[in-house]
């Protein structure tokens, strides 16, 4: 006996349009290439690439990063790679990644107070670079 619910006025039986997750395997992303002096921002592009193509598991997410870190990176984190998944496998790696690879906020100070110069840049200029 057919569902009555499946039924147009017509008395047609009608395509099942329940929502379901698609099912679609994307082979490979193409991530970015990592940038040690701002890897904050690298991370927001990782992440629109992640949106963009519709890749919302943690363990999925984890397994391109993993893929596309450079070797050094990969060996500062080598804990975090070994170590079996959790709830959180992505956020952990990246957590790691951010707290090795981006320098403590004394350190980017004291970079910004002997480093930088003026030059023949405006003061507008000079202060956006050190933001």
């Amino acid at each position: 006996m057919t569902d009555p619910s499946n039924l147009a006025p017509s008395g047609h039986l009608l395509p099942d349009v329940s929502p379901r997750p698609p099912d679609v395997a994307v082979i490979q992303l193409r991530l970015p290439t990592f940038v040690r002096k701002n890897p904050h921002v690298w991370f927001a592009q990782v992440e629109a690439v992640f949106d963009l193509h519709r890749v919302t598991s943690e363990a999925t997410q984890f397994r391109h990063l993993l893929c596309n870190l450079p070797p050094e990176v990969a060996d500062e984190v080598a804990d975090v790679i070994g170590a079996p998944l959790n709830d959180a496998p992505y956020q952990r790696l990246k957590q790691s990644i951010l707290d090795r690879t981006t320098a403590s906020d004394s350190t980017r100070l004291r970079h910004l107070l002997t480093h930088k110069e003026l030059g023949d840049r405006r003061p507008s200029k000079l202060l956006n670079t050190m933001r």
